[in-house]
């Protein structure tokens, strides 16, 4: 069983807790919060990425975080994740999020603004569903100078007859939606976007 202690999380959200594993520095391990304890986000990410894998056995994960399984902890049940790192430094990675509200994005355009169109790219071509808020998108520096957008949080999609994973046109549709609610149409919709 993982011993999983306070000075081990990494992020925080509404519905789970996010530790590195304590045994692999490239893996996290979300858990739900205490008072979420029969949430079932991660249940709910694990059946999307099965069926994505069953619908593509040879995805590309470019643009989307590893899902490598469950461990039990003295927490409860956690799910282990890939856990980004930037390439030049090896630190975690930081959230698109973080990026914008400290100014980077808008002091290098292109650079952010290919991420972004190579992100999208990814996403279209892949059709792969997930909350594209800013909080869950990790910025993942390159070794080459670039900048690799990566979803980490979020993932799948909650259509009660998922039409989109089987029909190309709808999910491109959906996709589009999605991406222009996140404000991830362009870098100027981007770099406009309401800071929460």
């Amino acid at each position: 069983m993982l011993q999983l202690s306070a000075n081990l999380i990494i992020g925080q959200g509404n519905k789970r807790i996010c530790y590195q594993h304590p045994g692999d520095l490239h893996k996290c391990i979300k858990i739900n919060r205490p008072n979420k304890a029969n949430c079932p986000a991660t249940e709910e990410e694990v059946r999307y990425f099965k069926k994505l894998l069953r619908l593509k056995p040879d995805l590309d994960y470019a643009g989307l975080c590893k899902f490598y399984g469950f461990e039990e902890t003295n927490l409860g049940l956690g799910g282990v994740f890939e856990l980004v790192r930037d390439e030049d430094t090896g630190e975690v990675s930081g959230t698109l999020d973080a990026y914008l509200k400290n100014g980077q994005v808008a002091k290098d355009p292109e650079l952010w603004g290919k991420a972004l169109q190579d992100f999208r790219d990814w996403v279209m071509a892949n059709t792969v569903f997930a909350n594209f808020h800013h909080k869950n998108i990790c910025a993942k520096k390159r070794i080459d100078g670039s900048v690799q957008f990566i979803a980490i949080d979020g993932i799948g999609h909650h259509d009660f007859i998922p039409l989109v994973d089987y029909f190309r046109f709808l999910a491109h549709r959906k996709l589009t939606r999605h991406l222009k609610r996140s404000h991830l149409e362009n870098l100027q919709t981007m770099l406009a976007a309401p800071q929460r």
